[in-house]
């Protein structure tokens, strides 16, 4: 059987900061396509232990006017199969995004056509690549039920 070779700090604290860079600008996109709907949008930390190691990332919930949730953002970690990074998206229900980069590691099973968080309603359809409003929307009503 063959061990992988571990990674290097440098290399696993790069692919944290990546992940958390690709964070927080997915949260920034999120606060902007909502920006002109009545909803709050707040951010707060917690810690995440994954095979990267423990360290601290932020949550980003998604609120009615009301003060009802609707969806909260939680990261999950780097380390993820097919993908370089997920979060997960809790509401009534759960769903995830995922980061994906075109051709790896994913290749032959999804038919991407960027790199970016994606998230699926169903496993044997292609991904939603979440970037605008509208993908945004159809998310929070997937995970909440909420009605746009």
């Amino acid at each position: 059987m063959n061990q992988e070779e571990p990674l290097s700090p440098e290399l696993v604290e790069h692919k944290k900061q990546l992940y958390l860079q690709r964070t927080h600008e997915l949260y920034q996109d999120i606060r902007t396509w909502l920006k002109d709907l009545p909803l709050q949008v707040e951010e707060s930390q917690t810690g995440i232990h994954e095979a990267l190691g423990r360290y601290q990332v932020p949550v980003l919930t998604v609120k009615t006017a009301a003060g009802e949730l609707l969806a909260a953002f939680k990261p999950t970690g780097a380390s993820v199969l097919l993908a370089e990074g997920a979060i997960d998206v809790k509401g009534l229900f759960r769903e995830y995004v995922v980061y994906m980069v075109v051709g790896y590691p994913q290749e032959g099973y999804f038919n991407l056509k960027q790199d970016g968080w994606y998230w699926m309603e169903q496993r044997d359809v292609d991904p939603h690549l979440l970037n605008n409003q509208n993908t945004l929307l159809q998310l929070i009503t997937w995970v909440s039920d909420y009605e746009f």
